[in-house]
């Protein structure tokens, strides 16, 4: 059974433009390995690139040149790797032109922009532990710039994007919300528009907030995520778990007090009203009918399926060993029996770790079974969503 998994690769682009440096005062053989470089990229000759970059960055080592100028020809050969496609080689220059950096203590820009690459890189050769390694560095040199990332738009979102991915992949799901959070922030001042990247923050912001009960602030940011999908790419690999998220979330805000939900939508219209990305496909009048759709599921029979048992899913050895938490979003049917059946994930964060223990949860669930005219039908699609969290 395929499920739809939230957790895809970011396709961020490396706009890795090749680092400057003076040729004065180096050692011979590397001004000479330097100037070969330059030559080679005026040439636009990619496999001379590459020579001379690599060149020069071991000439600069067995020199033992300072580190500040030794990372900046590791960059190079960082970026005339990725330019005849060998990446694994630019992941390692590009790590190695970070490292230099963290030594020479170079401005937090730069350190951010070489951890990022690597973080990049590594997740293009499917090394996702040092992906994982490089993406904290990353956002630790961007804490460096206490607040002022206008130096770093450029970048700074798909750093605290792939960080969230990252770590949200890895049970870390706190974390993975303040990243997403921290990129939607940096999105707001650097996009003209918003576009998946921005989708996909949301989304990531949405499933924390979930977890942390807060359901008003999870339905704002699922919503924006789904609409601005429902703009740049409607058929994303994320669309079943989002609207099963978006449902779940909206769900919760209603109460037996009418004024009480009321009052919940109003701050939700208003908030997306004020949202700095105006699309036209922001319907907020449809946002209550929505949430009244999902809370009300006009589609069930005339007599709903009703519980009679159901247990909790029991938390995974593995993942409570690890400190890990979760949330999974299933979908089941109930037979004419009151039974559970074709019970299928549709969600997970992070994927395959909570699966099998929320399957076998509500294998065993009993229900009431649903009627029609008297008698007993099948009721399909019922979601439902669980959330494991460590007490601590």
């Amino acid at each position: 059974m395929k499920h739809g998994y939230l957790i895809a690769l970011i396709a961020v682009a490396l706009l890795v433009t090749p680092a400057g440096v003076r040729a004065q005062g180096l050692p011979d053989s590397v001004a000479q390995a330097y100037r070969d470089y330059q030559t080679a990229l005026e040439a636009g000759d990619a496999a001379g690139l590459l020579a001379a970059a690599q060149q020069a960055y071991e000439a600069g080592e067995s020199e033992e040149i300072d580190a500040a100028t030794l990372a900046t020809l590791a960059e190079n050969y960082g970026f005339a790797a990725s330019a005849n496609g060998q990446f694994e080689t630019a992941q390692r220059a590009w790590r190695d032109a970070a490292r230099l950096s963290d030594r020479a203590e170079v401005d937090p820009v730069e350190r951010a922009w070489r951890w990022h690459n690597a973080a990049t890189l590594a997740l293009r050769n499917s090394d996702r532990n040092d992906a994982y390694a490089c993406s904290r560095n990353a956002v630790r040199a961007l804490a460096d710039m206490e607040g002022d990332l206008d130096p770093a738009l450029d970048f700074a979102g798909d750093a605290y994007l792939t960080r969230s991915m990252l770590t949200m992949s890895r049970g870390r799901i706190e974390e993975a919300g303040e990243a997403a959070m921290r990129a939607i922030g940096v999105f707001h001042e650097g996009l003209d528009q918003p576009d998946a990247r921005y989708a996909l923050a949301m989304l990531y912001a949405g499933v924390a907030q979930t977890l942390e009960q807060d359901f008003e602030a999870a339905t704002y940011s699922l919503y924006v995520s789904s609409e601005v999908y429902s703009v740049v790419n409607p058929d994303h690999v994320n669309a079943p778990t989002l609207r099963a998220a978006l449902a779940s979330a909206m769900h919760h805000l209603y109460s037996e007090d009418d004024a009480e939900t009321e009052a919940a939508f109003a701050r939700l219209n208003a908030r997306v009203g004020d949202n700095p990305f105006d699309i036209a496909a922001y319907d907020r009048a449809a946002l209550r009918d929505e949430a009244r759709a999902a809370y009300e599921l006009t589609d069930r029979p005339c007599c709903d399926a009703e519980p009679l048992q159901r247990r909790m899913p029991r938390y995974p050895d593995d993942a409570a060993r690890s400190d890990l938490n979760g949330v999974v979003y299933v979908r089941f049917d109930v037979t004419a029996g009151g039974r559970t059946d074709d019970i299928e994930v549709i969600g997970a964060f992070p994927p395959g770790v909570f699966d099998r223990a929320s399957i076998d949860a509500v294998r065993v669930w009993r229900y009431q079974p649903a009627t029609r005219d008297g008698e007993a039908v099948r009721r399909e699609g019922v979601e439902t969503r669980f959330d494991y969290v460590m007490q601590r």
